[in-house]
């Protein structure tokens, strides 16, 4: 069989697409490498360092006597939405003038407690497809393993910034990369017998139920305000135990950032850059116990920003390397600063990619035209014709089998002659 030129190219060419069509190549964002300083910084006002994926449309249930007052209304899929900063409303002193902001604002959390039963997460695929998130994604280099610690620049709606919030994860491969083994602090259901709670009583400006072993009087919580144990139980209310007592978490599958140290909200520069938080937290405001860390190896990584609730806002990322220092409080970064990646020069990918294809041009002029490479054709397709036989004479042999039509180790009487009667 001979083949012309114009029919190798072409094979060639589908070959080549073959091989390469499982890499998707995103055309907005880049991977972020760290600086010489072991940095790796991401922007909001640096578009091409992140993307945003937006979360599902939510539908409220029809509220009844029992739904609770901070429960959210329907809405859109919400998304982060690079917002612009205004002079009189919305969060101040950005980077730049700009900042990623979840909207729209109904007052939605999660997870959804209609659909999981729960207000409090309990495992991170309960809003891995349901709440909106922004990705970096992280290129460790070799020589670059180790601890690295993640430090967010964001702010809140809400009073001391307990209202909105967040949780962080860090994937690779699609796989939950587990942070430092660490602590935090004890709860348990409002309803639980260890422990004599009355109920909790609901503060609107932040969303938080703080619990009381019991009901307090009118001046500290209103009546429209308190819960008792079994409607809070209801919602999957959790009391702190207190006393110091803790839970060690040895494989934090992700971090909740919720409540800043400083009281002012609607300020990046309150608090420049937040380490503060809570691992695997699920609660209205996290304890500040903890730290995101991770020991990433060499490698590609991705960070996401989930969204708790809306309206939270962030205005970058940085996370510091083995060997890197804490983020200054005076430092101001602009747009561009984000350490992305050097790219590849068009010249060296056009080589790359021209080698590659060079090499399956010859490969299958080898094989179609040289006697050698025929030969080895030939072969090949006797080894799968031998195969395929093989199983086609197994399934048959199966098949009857299972049919009832080949008998064996039968013993048939046989005659004095030698003859099967």
């Amino acid at each position: 069989m001979t083949y012309s030129i114009a029919s190798i190219v072409l094979i060639s060419i589908t070959a080549f697409q073959a091989l390469s069509g499982h890499v998707h190549v995103s055309a907005k964002s880049e991977p972020l490498c760290s600086d010489a300083s072991g940095i790796y910084l991401g922007l909001a006002i640096d578009e091409d360092s992140y993307e945003t994926f937006a979360g599902k449309e939510y539908i409220a249930p029809a509220p009844t006597e029992k739904t609770p007052p901070w429960a959210p209304k329907s809405s859109p899929p919400q998304q982060w939405k690079l917002t612009d900063e205004q002079n009189d409303a919305g969060p101040q002193k950005s980077f730049g003038g700009k900042y990623l902001q979840v909207s729209p604002d109904t007052g939605r959390t999660y997870p959804d407690p209609t659909s999981h039963h729960h207000c409090h997460l309990k495992i991170i695929t309960d809003i891995e497809e349901e709440s909106p998130y922004i990705s970096f994604q992280l290129r460790v280099p070799k020589g670059g393993q180790g601890i690295h610690t993640l430090f967010v620049r964001w702010t809140g709606g809400d009073d001391i910034g307990g209202g909105d919030s967040f949780y962080v994860v860090m994937k690779h491969k699609g796989e939950i990369v587990s942070g430092q083994r660490t602590i935090k602090p004890s709860v348990v259901p409002v309803d639980s017998d260890k422990m004599p709670f009355a109920g909790c009583c609901y503060q609107h400006s932040t969303h938080a139920c703080p619990c009381f072993h019991t009901k307090p009087d009118e001046a500290t919580c209103a009546e429209h305000d308190w819960l008792d144990k079994e409607h809070a139980a209801e919602h999957d209310k959790e009391c702190l135990v207190g006393e110091g007592m803790m839970d060690i978490i040895k494989a934090p599958k992700w971090y909740l950032f919720s409540g800043q140290e400083d009281g002012n909200v609607m300020d990046f520069e309150e608090e420049p850059w937040d380490a503060t938080c809570e691992a695997n937290g699920s609660n209205t405001a996290d304890s500040g116990h903890d730290f995101p860390s991770w020991y990433l190896e060499k490698g590609d990584y991705e960070l996401r920003i989930y969204a708790r609730e809306d309206g939270t806002a962030v205005d970058g990322i940085y996370v510091a390397g083995p060997d890197a220092n804490a983020p200054g409080i005076t430092h101001k970064y602009s747009t561009g600063d984000s350490t992305i990646c050097p790219r590849t020069p068009l010249f060296k990918t056009i080589g790359m990619s021209l080698g590659i294809g060079l090499g399956v041009v010859g490969l299958v002029a080898f094989l179609m035209i040289s006697e050698t490479g025929q030969e080895v054709m030939h072969q090949g397709k006797l080894l799968i014709s031998r195969v395929r036989s093989g199983n086609l004479a197994r399934d048959s042999m199966q098949e009857y089998e299972q049919m009832g039509q080949l008998e064996t180790n039968v013993n048939y009487p046989v005659r004095d002659d030698g003859y099967i009667q």
